[in-house]
C-alpha cells in the first residue's frame, strides 16, 4: 500500500484487534488496541521508558506482523 497514515484493523490471535496508526507522514506511529470499539494506545512508549524489553519485543514484532501484511513501506 505504501506510505500511509493508519493501517488496517489487525486481528491477533490473542483475540485482539490492532493497528498503527501516525498524525502525519513525517511523525512515528505507535500501537493501538481496540477496547469496547475505540482504539487504545498500547503502551509502546511506556514499555521504552519502563525497559520493559518483553513488552518492547512483543510490540515491536507485532507492528511488524501489521505492517508485513499491509504493505507497509516506513
Amino acid at each position: 500500500m505504501g506510505l500511509q497514515l493508519h493501517s488496517e484493523a489487525f486481528l491477533h490471535e490473542d483475540g485482539v484487534t490492532y493497528c498503527i496508526k501516525r498524525a502525519s507522514l513525517d511523525q512515528d506511529f505507535t500501537i493501538y488496541e481496540q477496547r469496547d470499539g475505540e482504539w487504545v494506545d498500547s503502551g509502546l512508549d511506556r514499555a521504552v521508558k519502563e525497559l520493559n524489553f518483553g513488552e518492547f519485543k512483543r510490540l515491536g514484532l507485532l507492528i511488524k506482523r501489521i505492517m508485513d501484511q499491509d504493505s507497509w513501506i516506513a
